[in-house]
């Protein structure tokens, strides 16, 4: 009897540890809270069966090159059936656009990337369908058709928004970013209960979430919106707990801030721009100061909140064009925001230092595997105005290159994979004289990281309080140690654990 009360005390005792462990060292979070996202357009990626545009089994055959580069996620741009070249005219929400491949492809996509602990989201398209859908051909066909109400309909044009109504024969209707792109009706229940529906059924199909495609417009009132995202979060945490969903509000840190009232991740365009901007600059404009308001304000609304951090996407010119075509100046950008708190976005061919810029689909070409335009793998959907043949900017280069865009890339996602502090940590300014000097300290339990960034086109020195160690040194670019101080080169970056 003895035996067995030690055993059964033993094994409780067990038992209460490891459950302390675990929640001391924070496995319990939300799996997306130490995620590094790549945002995909499958058109341009890579292309398996030789028609030149990118499709689902190219991207299950180049899962090991988001492996090798720390990628843990994706989020794919539309997949779904559509008119258009970039997909956010959906005319079938159930299936495979047939230039990607099939519904048999994605499901193989999303086993083979679930076997290398990487997750996929889809980019849901909700606030409007498109003109071809079979919803809105049987709304704008009668008045008495079952999907009449699934939009948004007038008898008269409205003098309020009046370029926004499109004629049909039988009435107006609403659409706000095309006429081709009609508004769905959300004060319909129906049409809520169809989005839940289409939801549910990519879930079922093994998606670990979605990018909520314009999240502010589902309404043209805020209220109603956070209401919905509030129920439509709610519902899919019904079927999947862990279910990950990061809206586009594209907006001010303040309206960013209601969204969270309603959903646990929003993309932080506010950020961007000053991360950007200070960089173009050469002079910090209060990046940390800035991000310390915001968390405080997101955190009023959701104290859980994730925090979706990005340079550049599908919508916005490119980094290193942004940048005048400046290699040091991407990587500085990249360092900065690859080693602040929250949740990474790379936008595909950021890290090899792709260009692009207005019209749209120039800001989408086809990514570089090589510069010839003929090999395996290569889409070439269309012909590209920035990403040329030759130009030495594609990823067998860039891979063979120590001081590329690429290897810095893989180096800080390394660091940042293997130091939590970086991803969840409390961040705190290390006060410097000099604005074009930009430092941090990130704490995270026991581990204490400091970064160092010299936004400067000219050398600068800064100052420690301790000895820097060169074995504590997780990261220097253009940069050097001497004992207590850092000589900063140019654009320069370091990363050093600290006591």
């Amino acid at each position: 009897m003895k035996i067995k009360f030690f055993i059964k005390r033993t094994l409780i005792f067990i038992f209460i540890l490891v459950t302390f462990l675990t929640y001391i060292h924070g496995y319990n979070e939300p799996w997306y809270k130490n995620a590094i996202f790549y945002e995909v357009f499958v058109r341009s990626f890579a292309d398996s069966d030789g028609d030149r545009v990118g499709d689902l089994n190219g991207l299950i055959d180049k899962l090991d090159y988001f492996k090798n580069l720390n990628i843990t996620a994706l989020w794919l741009m539309p997949i779904f059936p559509s008119v258009s070249y970039h997909g956010y005219d959906v005319t079938d929400y159930y299936d495979i656009h047939p230039g990607y491949g099939t519904m048999e492809d994605f499901e193989n996509l999303i086993r083979k990337a679930h076997e290398k602990n990487i997750k996929i989201i889809l980019d849901l398209v909700v606030n409007h369908t498109s003109s071809r859908h079979p919803w809105f051909v049987s709304s704008a066909s009668s008045y008495n058709s079952p999907y009449r109400d699934y939009y948004i309909w007038s008898t008269e044009k409205p003098e309020k928004n009046s370029n926004l109504w499109y004629k049909k024969p039988t009435g107006y209707y609403y659409a706000l970013f095309w006429s081709e792109m009609p508004d769905l009706n959300f004060d319909n229940p129906k049409v809520r209960e169809e989005v839940k529906k289409i939801a549910k059924f990519w879930i079922e199909k093994g998606v670990d979430g979605f990018r909520l495609d314009a999240a502010k417009h589902i309404y043209d009132d805020d209220s109603k919106n956070i209401q919905w995202w509030k129920e439509f979060y709610s519902y899919l945490k019904s079927i999947k707990p862990d279910v990950y969903l990061v809206g586009e509000v594209w907006d001010n840190e303040y309206k960013i801030a209601e969204y969270y009232k309603g959903l646990p991740s929003n993309f932080n365009f506010p950020l961007s721009d000053k991360i950007m901007n200070s960089v173009a600059n050469q002079k910090d404009l209060g990046i940390i100061e800035f991000l310390e308001f915001e968390r405080e304000l997101f955190g009023e609304n959701n104290t859980d909140f994730a925090d979706a951090i990005f340079l550049r996407n599908h919508d916005q010119v490119r980094v290193r064009t942004f940048f005048g075509g400046s290699i040091d100046k991407s990587i500085l950008a990249g360092s900065i925001y690859l080693t602040l708190p929250g949740i990474p976005f790379i936008y595909y061919g950021e890290e090899i230092g792709m260009e692009g810029s207005k019209p749209d689909e120039y800001i989408r070409e086809p990514f570089k595997w090589t510069d010839d335009m003929k090999s395996k793998y290569q889409t070439y959907w269309i012909i590209p105005r920035h990403n040329l043949p030759g130009n030495g900017i594609a990823v067998d280069t860039e891979e063979k290159d120590p001081n590329s865009i690429y290897n810095y890339y893989k180096k800080l996602l390394e660091i940042r994979v293997k130091c939590r502090a970086l991803s969840n940590g409390k961040i705190e300014r290390i006060k410097t004289q000099d604005r074009s000097i930009l430092a941090y300290k990130l704490e995270l339990e026991d581990e204490k990281i400091m970064v160092v960034h010299n936004l400067n086109r000219i050398e600068n020195t800064f100052n420690f309080n301790n000895e820097i160690k060169e074995k504590d040194i997780l990261y220097i670019r253009n940069a050097k140690t001497e004992r207590n101080k850092i000589i900063l080169g140019p654009y320069s970056t370091v990363i050093v654990k600290i006591p």
